[in-house]
C-alpha cells in the first residue's frame, strides 16, 4: 500500500475548493451538470501533470464514477445529495507519478436491473485504471489508480 493509498481522501467541506499538497477536492451536488464541470476540473488539473492518453482515459474514467453517483446513488433518495473528488500524484517518480483518485457519495449501492446498453461503466473504469468499489451502508467509494507518464515538456519555439 503506498503513501497516497494510506492517506486517503480527506473530510471534505461541501463547495471546498481544490485542496492542500496539490490535491484536486471537489464536494457537490450529484447533478449532471456538476458532474461534468468536476469533469472539466479534473481533466485541467491532470493536463498538467501527466501524458495526454493518461488524461483522456483518467477523465473517462472519473466522469463514469460521477454520473453512476448522479444516476445511482441517490435515486430511492427524497432529495438529492452530494458526490466527493479527491484526487491527488506523487512526487515524480523513474517511470511517472502514481495517481489516485476517489469519487464518493452517502447513497445506495443499486445492482443492475437489466444487461443492455447500460451497465458497462465499471468495467470500462476497470480498464482505464486499478479500480476498486466499496459500497455499505454510508455510500460508495471508487477509488481509481494509475501511474502516469510526465506530461510532455513544453519546448521554446
Amino acid at each position: 500500500m503506498d503513501v497516497l493509498q494510506r492517506m486517503g481522501p480527506p473530510v471534505v467541506a461541501p463547495g471546498a475548493p481544490g485542496g492542500a499538497r496539490g490535491a484536486l477536492v471537489r464536494c457537490v451536488p450529484a447533478t449532471r451538470a456538476d458532474a461534468s464541470a468536476v469533469r472539466r476540473d479534473f481533466r485541467d488539473w491532470l493536463a498538467e501533470l501527466a501524458d495526454p492518453e493518461s488524461v483522456d482515459d483518467l477523465t473517462l474514467a472519473v466522469y463514469e464514477a460521477l454520473a453512476n453517483v448522479v444516476d445511482h446513488a441517490y435515486a430511492s433518495a427524497v432529495a438529492g445529495g452530494e458526490m466527493r473528488l479527491w484526487a491527488a500524484v506523487s512526487p515524480p517518480l523513474a517511470g511517472g507519478r502514481d495517481l489516485v483518485v476517489t469519487v464518493s457519495d452517502d447513497g445506495s449501492w443499486r445492482r443492475a436491473q437489466r444487461s443492455g446498453w447500460r451497465g458497462r461503466g465499471l468495467p470500462l473504469m476497470h480498464t482505464l485504471a486499478h479500480a476498486s468499489v466499496i459500497s455499505g451502508a454510508t455510500g460508495t467509494t471508487v477509488q481509481l489508480r494509475r501511474r502516469v507518464a510526465p506530461a510532455p515538456a513544453l519546448v521554446p519555439a
